[in-house]
């Protein structure tokens, strides 16, 4: 029909310039449409899990009943027996009032040895001046007094002095053990209450509390099981209430057409025969392949197949049966750029033929 429309003559020349000319425009309008408009199968819903290790040691007494439902942030995931760390802030609450009663007991006995130290300075200066009057005498012309007299009076004076500075001395001892001070508090009651609001903290996390909201799946603990605030044992996997996001790896090749706010298209193994919309979020900054650690050999470079590509992430707008899908399934996505934006519905309708074959597998 063409060849009469455009009056070409048929002939063994313009048939295969005819076949060969289809082929070149649409393998051009296939190049372009890989080049501009991206896709990719490797893509997943990503999820983010949080590993749930209690922060105390013990035994497990109570584990939630709610299982693959949405806890909200705060609610009870499991409890710890609480006995020993509750003996401990209990223990330590006795101490504290016994440092109170202490320092008050401390108190009293400072008032009462400044009492004895004016005492005994006042009995010094009677000795000093009774020993004065005894020394002023012996230096009279007719001693009225004998040497003994003399020396029991030097010697009364001289235990005295010893006893006012004995009981200075202990009165500033006192006085150092009460002013010793931390923040305004004595040092021992400061570090009673450090240690007791440290064994309140260790008896709240007895109760492990969902970080936000979010679930729980195969939740495998039972009352009995032994807990450890090991980092390598988390005891249970939380999954928080996160974003509709989709992680694409795409080659390198699309990279100068690939841009946040870009137009996406996702679907879903899942799902055959729907398309999600959306739009890319975010390009990762790093290659994975890239990626290099101090070790004690020499680096080589990672070539490995799948492991050079750029990653992308997708934001799904809201739709009803993404709320069904679960977390970590496979996708495959479309990237829509700015350019050359009209050979873009040949890769809408790729991508819709790629859903529907998803109903289509013959392994069972």
């Amino acid at each position: 029909a063409m060849f009469k429309i455009f009056k070409i003559p048929v002939n063994k020349w313009t048939i295969p310039t005819a076949a060969l000319g289809g082929i070149f425009i649409v393998s051009g309008l296939i190049l372009l449409m890989n080049y501009n408009h991206p896709y990719t199968f490797k893509a997943q819903k990503a999820v983010i899990s949080i590993p749930v290790v209690p922060q105390v040691t013990g035994v497990v007494i109570e584990v939630t009943d709610k299982k693959n439902t949405l806890i909200k942030k705060g609610e009870v995931l499991f409890r710890l027996d609480p006995t020993r760390y509750q003996a401990r802030v209990d223990r330590l609450m006795a101490d504290i009032v016994t440092a109170e009663h202490k320092q008050r007991a401390l108190g009293a006995e400072l008032d009462e040895m400044a009492a004895n130290t004016q005492q005994a300075k006042a009995t010094r200066d009677k000795f000093a001046k009774e020993y004065q009057r005894y020394a002023r005498g012996s230096q009279a012309k007719v001693n009225p007094f004998s040497e003994r007299d003399i020396d029991v009076a030097r010697q009364n004076y001289l235990a005295q002095e010893a006893s006012v500075k004995s009981s200075a001395a202990e009165q500033k001892q006192i006085q150092s053990q009460l002013d010793s001070l931390v923040l305004g508090e004595h040092s021992q009651i400061a570090s009673l209450k450090a240690q007791l609001a440290e064994a309140k903290y260790n008896l709240e996390q007895t109760i492990v509390r969902a970080p936000s909201d979010g679930y729980v799946t195969q939740v495998l603990i039972r009352p009995g099981t032994y807990a450890a605030s090991l980092p390598l044992r988390p005891v249970m996997v939380f999954i928080p209430d996160q974003k509709r996001q989709i992680v694409a790896q795409f080659r390198q090749n699309s990279l100068l057409r690939l841009a946040p706010g870009d137009d996406a298209e996702v679907v879903f193994n899942a799902l055959p025969g729907k398309v999600f919309s959306g739009k890319l979020a975010a390009i990762s900054p790093a290659v994975p392949g890239g990626a290099y650690q101090s070790t004690g050999t020499l680096q080589t470079l990672n070539t490995a197949p799948g492991s050079d590509g750029v990653i992308a992430t997708i934001e799904l707008d809201e739709h009803t049966d993404l709320s069904a899908l679960p977390d970590g399934i496979y996708a495959q996505v479309a990237v829509y750029s700015d350019h050359f934006s009209h050979v873009s519905v040949m890769r809408k309708v790729l991508l819709r033929m790629t859903s529907w074959v998803h109903y289509l597998y013959l392994d069972h």
